[in-house]
């Protein structure tokens, strides 16, 4: 236990020195002689978190199968978008601006979309405060305070509520400061303690911060949620195979219940056919905010 702890502190600095942190599936060690394909996304937590949330996610999907995943945790989404296009990465979880900016790089395929809360491939993001915050009721309250947004790639945590923001009469000139930090835990933490006023979260991540003392300013319109895709260099029959079980998952099957209670809550509702074209839609906020794709 004491080298385990040792190893994943280890981890850790890796990660905040900017480096990828990659882990192998439980119980799969060198003995296991199947292909590895990695599996990369960017921490959305703190990143032992997220090895604790997707390692029995990919357990699962890996079992029985004759290749494996490997887990590997980014910082930024520019450098899963990077890994993707240099073949570094062979799988991925990304959001839809993420998406786009992947697409036009890497020669990928979508797989499958992930279902939100209520059970569709359509997400929502928040706009949140303190609850004991009694200067801020409502988005025009939002005028002249400091705010959070999440990575200026997140879809959920800076493109979809900056532009919901805008729509509602309050643009980025009409905070008093506002600011990126590297993820949606991140924002809602800053904001419990008072760092910010406010920021903007995404609806899969944002539920447990409501019961710690978040209140809700305004809720996004819906927007194609997350996706998983797969380079196309990846062998088809593996692609198939891994598009078959993420859509053969029944999350009202008690096994499948029951294990996903340990995965994230991003990807705890389970799988659908994607339509790729969908996130066409966000190809204007692309141009309007012009994220940064590369450091």
């Amino acid at each position: 236990m004491r080298l385990y702890h040792f190893l994943l502190g280890l981890v850790l600095v890796a990660w905040l020195a900017g480096a990828a942190v990659c882990f192998a599936a439980q119980g799969q060690g060198d003995a296991d002689a199947r292909p590895v394909y990695r599996f990369g996304l960017i921490s959305l937590n703190h990143p032992l978190v997220i090895y604790q949330q997707y390692i029995p996610f990919l357990d699962t999907v890996s079992q029985g199968k004759a290749w494996r995943l490997e887990l590997c945790v980014e910082r930024r989404y520019a450098d899963v978008v990077r890994r993707l296009a240099e073949g570094s990465l062979d799988v991925a979880l990304l959001a839809g601006v993420t998406y786009l900016q992947a697409k036009s790089v890497a020669d990928i395929e979508a797989l499958a979309g992930v279902r939100g809360l209520e059970g569709k491939l359509e997400i929502r993001a928040l706009i949140v405060a303190r609850n004991t915050d009694s200067r801020i009721m409502c988005l025009d309250d939002l005028r002249g305070k400091k705010f959070a947004f999440g990575s200026e790639d997140s879809t959920a945590s800076y493109h979809m509520p900056r532009d919901f923001l805008e729509k509602n009469g309050i643009p980025l000139a009409a905070l008093g400061s506002w600011a990126h930090l590297p993820s949606h835990d991140a924002v809602a933490r800053a904001v419990l303690r008072g760092e910010y006023d406010a920021g903007a979260l995404g609806e899969p991540l944002v539920q447990r911060y409501l019961a710690q003392g978040l209140k809700v300013l305004g809720y996004t319109p819906y927007f194609p949620g997350f996706l998983i895709v797969a380079r196309r260099a990846v062998p088809a029959e593996v692609r198939e195979n891994l598009r078959t079980v993420l859509l053969g998952l029944d999350m009202h099957a008690p096994e499948t219940a029951a294990a996903s209670r340990q995965w994230s809550p991003v990807i705890q509702h389970g799988f659908g056919a994607v339509d790729a074209s969908m996130y066409d839609t966000f190809q204007s906020l692309l141009r309007q905010h012009q994220p940064r794709v590369a450091p």
